[in-house]
């Protein structure tokens, strides 16, 4: 098993490297941005998940990225893991490369809270397993709430076919 969801972690990472290492004409920055986003993932851990999960709060309303308005928002929300200005740019740089395919294994969603984007997360899933990843939240006074909602809404998008869920964590 645990095999198994390390093969579509490795799987989730070539197709995020993808958007950048298969450019034509990828930026220095972009580039940057891959690194970070790899370094972060290179400690990652994950756990099973107990389906369904349920959240305390129900504030925020949710969007599939399907747009490159929505893949910018995503980008934003995302970048602001890192702390450093010139790290959340590149990653920001790096993640607004993100292109979708008809088939993708991948599925991202940002979450809006009072009307702004404020929380984000990715479903990357194969045949029988998924993997939630990604998860953050911006640094609101109910962050741990966002993340907690966000979540528990991957969990539903979800095929039914898939018989185990993982979160991916990270740490900074």
């Amino acid at each position: 098993m645990q095999l198994m969801i390390e093969q579509l972690k490795e799987s989730k990472n070539t197709w995020m490297a993808s958007h950048v290492a298969d450019a034509e004409y990828p930026t220095a920055l972009s580039e940057n941005g891959l690194a970070l986003y790899q370094a972060l993932h290179a400690s990652s851990s994950t756990s099973q998940l107990v389906l369904p999960l349920t959240a305390r709060t129900n504030n925020l309303s949710f969007y599939p990225v399907d747009c490159h308005p929505l893949t910018i928002r995503y980008a934003m929300t995302l970048a602001n893991f890192w702390n450093d200005e010139k790290q959340r740019e590149a990653v920001m740089e790096y993640l607004t490369q993100i292109m979708f395919e008809a088939d993708s294994a991948a599925s991202l969603f940002v979450g809006f809270f009072k009307g702004k984007p404020a929380a984000c997360g990715m479903v990357f899933q194969d045949a029988e397993q998924a993997l939630i990843c990604d998860v953050h939240a911006l640094p609101l006074p109910n962050q741990e709430d966002l993340i907690e909602e966000m979540t528990a809404y991957l969990t539903t998008q979800i095929a039914p076919s898939n018989q185990s869920v993982h979160l991916e964590q990270t740490a900074q």
